[in-house]
């Protein structure tokens, strides 16, 4: 009772009406029911403008972003670097932390500059025509047959791309042995030949210089769907590696520099509502940062986007120290330039 009292308090405190909100977020990340029963309720439109990577979101942000901006769906990682943390207003507790439904050990890793949002794992997409035998670990990806030659899509992402390496040799995403990082490297660098484009999986399937070619991707868990859209083939299987996966947790922050705060708050806690949460997570496939027990069937019991019990046992969220690491930025442009 207490939590939808100070949610009330918050949302007339200060109030200042705007008609439209901006988010800058991945594409297909905000399913349009959402937007509309937001607006419906307060008469505030969400306008999108969507990126394609965390690099290209960083390049963006660190560049000088439209001032029309009010929030940013951001990594969790990213909110422990510096550079980042100061373009945010701290959330307030009634945003934040009081909301009953929000896994806390979400809101602990979005930390006091966001709310959880969405999480998932990274796996393995791959037509089942084009492949001699089923994919069911990274190694396969970095040590593929002959037959994937320049079919392969990757990531374009500094800290995912390396660690999707380090799994398939064994190692934690964690690590700062530079000798494990440097196995990582060599694994990205003979995987090269076999790599068409370094982009997301849909996008790279929506270019005529790619699409009908891809036969294998490294996807985030709930792309996979919109990977099925956009090929005009039907026989794409999902595979969540043997190996395990980095563990990927969004957050949603708001500008310092955004004209409608208080209102960019109210649809942060809108967000966070776990009927507007779960709505959006099954509408756009991905799995909201809910406690499990408010999870349906639906969610829990699909590998997709809920990973199995022995994945998760192997798989890993990032630390904190992983962001300042400067030979994993050094791999990174090594290996696509």
């Amino acid at each position: 009772m207490r939590y939808w009292l100070n949610m009330l308090l918050l949302s007339f405190a200060g109030y200042c009406p705007a008609s439209e909100l901006v988010i800058y977020t991945w594409e297909y990340y905000l399913a349009p029911e959402v937007k509309s029963r937001f607006e419906q309720e307060t008469g505030v439109h969400i306008k999108e403008v969507s990126y394609d990577s965390d690099e290209a979101r960083n390049r963006l942000l660190a560049g000088g972003y439209p001032p029309e901006f009010d929030i940013v769906s951001i990594d969790s990682l990213s909110l422990n670097d510096p550079t980042w943390r100061k373009l945010f207003i701290p959330m307030p507790a009634a945003v934040r932390t009081q909301n009953p439904a929000i896994d806390p050990a979400f809101t602990a890793r979005c930390g006091d500059l966001a709310v959880p949002y969405m999480w998932g794992s990274l796996g393995i997409a791959y037509r089942r025509s084009q492949v001699s035998e089923p994919i069911t670990r990274w190694q396969q990806l970095f040590t593929p047959e002959p037959g994937l030659a320049g079919r392969i899509v990757m990531v374009d992402d500094t800290f995912d791309l390396i660690s999707v390496a380090l799994k398939a040799a064994g190692f934690s995403i964690n690590t700062h042995s530079e000798a494990e990082l440097q196995a990582a490297y060599q694994l990205l660098r003979k995987q090269r030949p076999f790599v068409a484009t370094y982009q997301l999986s849909f996008a790279a399937l929506a270019d005529s210089q790619w699409g009908k070619r891809i036969a294998a991707a490294m996807v985030y868990s709930g792309d996979f769907n919109v990977v099925r859209q956009y090929s005009e083939y039907d026989d794409w299987v999902y595979v969540a590696p043997d190996e395990g996966s980095p563990l990927w947790l969004d957050c949603m922050s708001v500008l310092k520099t955004s004209q409608h705060q208080n209102e960019a708050k109210r649809f942060l806690q809108f967000l966070t509502r776990p009927d507007i949460a779960l709505l959006n997570g099954q509408t756009m496939g991905f799995t909201p940062a809910l406690k499990k027990h408010y999870l349906p069937e639906a969610i829990q019991g699909n590998s997709i986007i809920y990973p199995p019990a022995k994945q998760l046992q192997r798989s890993e969220f990032y630390n904190a120290d992983v962001s300042s690491s400067e030979l994993r930025h050094a791999i990174y442009f090594s290996v696509l330039k």
